[in-house]
């Protein structure tokens, strides 16, 4: 879990900093703005592992995001992000295998493989190059259903890392949880009345 807050520089690379979600009173300077993205405080909590001598971190977190200060500007976001060596199916550094770094496609199938853990339409999701800024360009992509749009995935902008002083190359998803359709319910079928003897 990380904070609600964010600093000012960093609500504003990751698409927010609107007056409206500044604090009056923050706690700490560094905590001014309202997050408009989770990235921002997995980003440093990566940072953190990665100083401590962990260079091999993959996180994730889900809670709330605001796009505005009206209560259909808050949604819920799943985000996770992988750093050095945390490929899937990789176990980090180790002698007996080789060493493979994250890449844009993990990103991708870690959003996927969520997208159909809570049952949403995979088959029917397509992917578009149009990222937000945060992300590399040509390196991310956005998956959509129709117009919607799910999530985001990818290398994250070498300039947003180096603001947030942390690792050189982190890949990173972020899905709003609201814009993923129910499962449809499957019909059940009542077994058929039986009178008794």
């Amino acid at each position: 879990l990380t904070w609600s807050f964010i600093p000012h520089a960093a609500a504003l690379a990751f698409g927010g900093g609107a007056p409206a979600l500044t604090l009056d009173n923050p706690i700490a300077e560094a905590l001014s703005d309202m997050r408009p993205s989770l990235l921002p405080g997995l980003i440093q909590a990566v940072t953190r592992n990665v100083n401590r001598g962990h260079p091999d971190v993959a996180l994730f977190e889900v809670g709330q995001v605001f796009a505005g200060d009206e209560p259909q500007d808050q949604t819920t976001s799943a985000a996770a992000v992988r750093q050095g060596r945390s490929a899937p199916g990789q176990g980090g550094r180790h002698w007996s295998h080789a060493e493979v770094a994250a890449t844009a496609l993990d990103a991708k199938a870690d959003l996927l493989a969520l997208i159909a853990a809570i049952g949403g339409p995979v088959d029917r999701a397509e992917t578009t190059r149009d990222a937000p800024s945060y992300y590399h360009p040509g390196r991310s992509g956005v998956l959509r259903l129709g117009p919607k749009v799910l999530g985001a995935f990818g290398e994250l902008h070498p300039a947003v890392l180096e603001l947030l002083d942390a690792p050189e190359r982190l890949v990173a998803f972020e899905l709003t949880l609201e814009a993923v359709p129910e499962p449809r319910r499957k019909a059940t079928r009542k077994p058929a009345f039986e009178v008794s003897d």
